[in-house]
């Protein structure tokens, strides 16, 4: 600052301090309002003449174009089911019955309910008279009336009836009505009010004039309040026992098309006269009679300040709290601000704003004025002060203040100017803290810390390992000691014992240190990249949900009960005290959280690279941040918070580029494989913070995390039954478990049907039998080609044998006998020829029986069974004891291929031996069975059995039967099982296939 300025600042002080303590606020200022619009380029409808909301939460529109559903995010225009249709589309009441149907006024008279899908109409025919309907209610009694122009109607539950002298109405329309909480039916007529109490059957006059297009209302105190064009809107006697007031004088000020009290007592009307919303926050200082006044009103809300248009007329709060006002360009909400940004704190364009804070101290400069926040409100201390660009409260009385060309300290009503160190300017400081004794630490931009006290700056050794680098943020403590935060995630402590260096080392990891509460032992550390609290000697991260929520973290106050509050650059977040140890002690755990930003009511974020924090609490126990847009506050003891879990719908099921809207056991086309489920929930107060899980039971094994997305998708679903789940939380983190639930059926394409299952089971069983028999038939042909081979080398050997060895053998025979004849009748030599001669010829015939045996088998002329029989008869004459043999044969008996058939003796042999000589059984019993597809061979005894040792290694020690027995089952193509029989004794099952048996003759049946 140039010198003479520096002067004239001087000489300015006493005249600043002059100024002191004007009050810019008496009281603290009223919850604010946020205003969210829908306006027709948002696909809001147009002429919203009436509104209601049903049981579900849905809020229903009648329109001059219809009825429309709303689930706070997109409208959806009520069509009739098909064959229903409206007689006239402009629609001007609506009245939601607990039963859930929904009732509706038209602009040419008559009626229509709405029953789920079904339409029912009432017209003329039906007793309704012609005329504009103008409102429809329903008394305890489940009874519906009607105000219209036509006069006023009641519904017997299957026509309407027009009220007249007979219940001594007076009236030739109705312009307005209202079921107080007694259960009275007031009637506005054209010229006068009236009223039905719950019991009667009889209108009573109230004595009270009314104008012509009149609105009615109950207020928290139970007053009636009645406008209209004769005298404005005005309060009337609680009682309608109390005489009426005198007419107030005639004023259409305030006169309103729709009054409404929301359950804080506060009156809404749209205003007929100027057009938009007025609101009246205190209406119950209104005195009976009463007209509003200009003065009475608190707010005002047109067009110019976005209202959608500024002709309004319907009025309604739903569940949750929020006030919905209808014009003739779209919808409008409101809804309590949880965050309050008074209009005196909000910056403006090239001026600098600061806070600060302690010990319940909170002190505003803004605007080159400095205010202090009071239990009572906000006082200004100070006016035309210079742009003030940072500001420090130290706990010790005392106001630092930077401004552009040094630093103000105020204590005691004064104002000082405090010289900074030796080249240095405002510019370089980079950080302030108190030292809690008066005197004042600073950090500087390249000339490190230096401490105020007493007048006379001090320069602070630095720490060796942050030699070069700026403090980002300082903090003192209770002990003395001073704590310096940096960049890249450094943090020292420096008193007159020495210095302690923190890093990532030590767990901290917030990234450049922005903000440090060290209030308590368990200092905490805000960043660029987090949050952290020192326990013992280490630090603790916490973490949320929304791993990049706590980023910018500018500002923190931690309350007495420990919940955390900070002030970061995504809005202001809170997290419950046993949340944050949870997560300060769990690096694995996220914490639940409640962010506060613009849909708060919060102008802007958290300041970034204040030379102090961001966030205070005043004594009135308020907390206040400081953002790029101003200043603002929240009452964490008064937050409202939504107590009401959404309500959930499935709305419908894209599949096949089809919409199917949700109906209990929808049925899906077969290749319905990829689906689009369409849902919603009934929160309207914040819709946007709506959250979603979902699953397909059957498909995800756990829940969704859907956001506040409100589709799920699924592709490659087979055919089947599935059932659809979702639930919802509100924007409090109210869930509704038990949400909704969807049944829907896919219907399988003809190729994924059990029939073409079965069919290709068959087919593929066919193929499986084909391969099988081809497989066997490939066996048999190739055991036939062995056994023609063996039998062919046999014949050949028999042609050999014969050509040369029996041929031989008979010319020997014959050379002998001639030499025998040679010799005489009694030489001794000719009967030792004869003798030779004799044996001769046997060994001749013996050699061509084996000749005749090797040329064709033995079983020729007999059966299979007859050839085991006849061979059990020969291994049982062997025997000394031999068991009862018996063989017998089941099916048609037919011839066996020699070869095979010699192989099957074989193997029935080893078997048969094994039994009349290691069994000791009594009785032997062979079963020949011709089956369809096989031959089995069965041989059972009675014996002792056989060792399991033996069976399992399919041997005896030094013996070889039960192998070759093996083995030849295996070259027939056949199988073999050996076991032990469970009533004692062996059995031996052989089974071949008759392919291989029977051979291509082997068909036909023995004779």
């Amino acid at each position: 600052m140039p010198g003479p300025l520096r002067l004239l600042l001087h000489c300015l002080l006493p005249a600043l301090l002059a100024g002191l303590c004007t009050t810019v606020a008496a009281a603290a200022p009223e919850r604010q309002f946020r205003h969210t619009a829908w306006s027709v380029e948002r696909g809001a409808p147009a002429d919203i003449w009436a509104l209601a909301q049903d049981r579900d939460g849905f809020l229903w529109l009648g329109t001059g174009n219809g009825l429309y559903r709303f689930d706070g995010v997109g409208f959806v225009r009520r069509l009739p089911a098909a064959g229903d249709t409206l007689t006239t589309r402009n629609i001007t009441a609506l009245h939601s019955s607990g039963d859930g149907s929904l009732w509706m006024g038209f602009f040419y008279g008559g009626t229509a309910v709405l029953r789920g899908d079904t339409l029912q109409r009432y017209g003329s025919a039906e007793g309704f008279p012609d005329g504009m309907v103008l409102a429809l209610a329903q008394t305890r009694d489940g009874r519906l009336w009607a105000a219209s122009r036509g006069g006023l109607v009641r519904f017997d539950g299957q026509r309407w009836q027009t009220v007249g002298r007979e219940m001594n109405y007076p009236g030739k329309r109705a312009d307005a009505l209202l079921l107080d909480r007694d259960g009275r039916l007031w009637v506005a007529t054209d010229e006068a009010l009236v009223f039905l109490d719950a019991a009667g059957t009889q209108f009573e006059h109230s004595g009270i004039a009314v104008g012509k297009d009149a609105a009615l209302a109950q207020a928290p105190d139970g007053r009636i309040w009645l406008s209209d064009g004769l005298y404005g809107t005005r309060p009337l006697p609680a009682s309608a026992a109390e005489p009426p007031p005198p007419p107030p004088p005639r004023t259409r000020f305030g006169q309103a098309k729709r009054l409404l009290f929301d359950r804080q007592g506060r009156l809404w009307g749209s205003d007929a006269n100027r057009g938009g919303i007025y609101r009246v926050a205190d209406p119950a200082r209104i005195a009976d009679g009463q007209s509003l006044r200009s003065d009475d009103v608190d707010s005002f809300f047109g067009t110019k300040d976005g209202l959608t248009s500024d002709i309004a007329v319907p009025l309604l709060q739903d569940a949750e709290g929020s006030v919905w006002a209808g014009t003739n360009l779209g919808l409008n909400s409101f809804h309590v601000n949880n965050v309050t940004s008074p209009a005196e704190f909000q910056a403006m364009a090239d001026l600098s704003f600061s806070l600060a804070g302690g010990n319940g101290e909170v002190w505003i400069a803004n605007n080159g004025r400095l205010a202090q926040v009071t239990r009572d409100g906000v006082q200004e201390v100070l006016r035309g002060l210079p742009p003030i660009v940072g500001a420090l409260y130290d706990g010790a009385g005392q106001l630092w203040l930077e401004e552009p060309d040094g630093l103000l300290r105020y204590h005691d009503g004064r104002l000082d100017k405090v010289a900074l160190p030796p080249a240095t300017t405002t510019d370089d400081i980079r950080a302030l803290a108190g030292d809690g004794h008066g005197g004042l630490w600073a950090a500087f931009s390249r000339h490190g810390i230096h401490r105020w006290s007493e007048g006379r700056w001090t320069a602070l050794q630095a720490v060796a390992e942050l030699q070069g680098r700026t403090p980002t943020a300082l903090a003192s403590d209770a002990a003395g000691g001073l704590w310096l935060g940096h960049a890249r995630d450094a943090l020292a402590r420096i008193d007159s014992g020495g210095q302690r260096l923190y890093g990532k080392a030590d767990g901290l990891a917030v990234g450049l240190v922005s903000v440090i509460d060290a209030s308590s032992a368990q200092v905490l550390v805000g960043g660029e990249a987090g949050l952290a609290r020192l326990h013992g000697q280490r630090f603790q991260s916490l973490h949320l949900d929304d791993a990049d929520l706590l980023s910018g973290i500018s500002g923190i106050v931690r309350r007495d009960n420990g919940d955390l509050w900070l002030n970061t650059i995504n809005g202001v977040v809170r997290v419950d005290a046993a949340e944050a140890e949870r997560a300060f002690a769990d690096p694995a755990y996220r914490a639940h959280y409640r962010l506060f930003d613009f849909r708060d009511g919060l102008r802007g974020v958290a300041r970034q690279a204040s030379i102090t924090g961001t966030a205070a609490v005043d004594a009135a126990g308020r907390l206040w941040f400081v953002t790029n847009q101003g200043a603002a506050w929240i009452a964490p003891d008064a937050i409202a918070s939504n107590q009401l879990p959404p309500q959930v719908l499935i709305e419908s099921v894209v599949a096949g580029g089809v919409r199917h809207a949700a109906r209990t056991a929808l049925q899906l086309p077969a290749g319905s494989t990829n689906l689009r489920i369409a849902y919603t929930a009934t929160s309207l107060a914040a819709p946007e913070r709506v959250q979603f899980r979902y699953r397909l039971d059957g498909v995800d094994e756990q829940w969704q995390d859907a956001g506040n997305r409100r589709e799920g998708f699924y592709t490659n679903l087979d055919p089947g039954h599935y059932r659809f789940r979702v639930i919802a939380a509100n924007e409090d983190g109210l869930w509704n478990e038990q949400g909704a639930s969807l049944d829907f059926q896919i219907a399988p394409r003809f190729y994924q049907r059990g029939w073409f299952y079965a069919l290709c089971a068959l087919f593929a069983l066919a193929a499986a039998l084909r391969f099988y028999f081809w497989r066997l038939h490939l066996a048999a042909e190739k055991i036939r080609q062995r056994f023609a081979d063996r039998l062919g080398e046999r014949e050949r050997i028999a042609r050999d044998l014969h050509d040369t060895l029996l041929q031989g053998i008979q010319g020997l025979l014959l050379r002998l006998q001639s030499l025998a004849a040679g010799l005489a009748p009694d030489d001794p030599r000719r009967r030792q020829l004869d003798q030779a001669v004799d044996q001769a010829r046997v060994m001749l015939v013996e050699g061509r029986d084996k000749i005749v045996a090797l040329r064709a088998g033995d079983t020729d002329n007999e059966s299979f069974a007859a050839a085991v029989r006849s061979l059990g008869a020969s291994i049982a004459a062997a025997q000394a004891d031999p068991a009862h043999f018996d063989v017998s044969v089941s099916g048609n008996e037919q011839p066996i291929c020699p070869p095979v058939c010699e192989e099957l003796l074989a193997l029935v042999r080893e078997g048969l031996r094994n039994a009349f000589v290691h069994a000791q059984a009594e009785r032997i019993a062979v079963l020949v069975a011709y089956e369809a597809h096989t031959l089995r061979v069965r041989i059972q005894d009675d014996g002792r059995g056989i060792a399991e040792e033996i069976l399992r290694q399919r041997r005896r020690d030094g013996h070889w039967g039960l192998v070759g027995m093996h083995e030849r089952a295996e070259r027939l193509g056949g199988t073999l099982s050996i076991r032990n029989r469970q009533e004692g004794g062996s059995e031996i099952v052989l089974t071949v296939p008759r392919q291989i048996v029977f051979g291509e003759g082997g068909r036909k049946p023995l004779p």
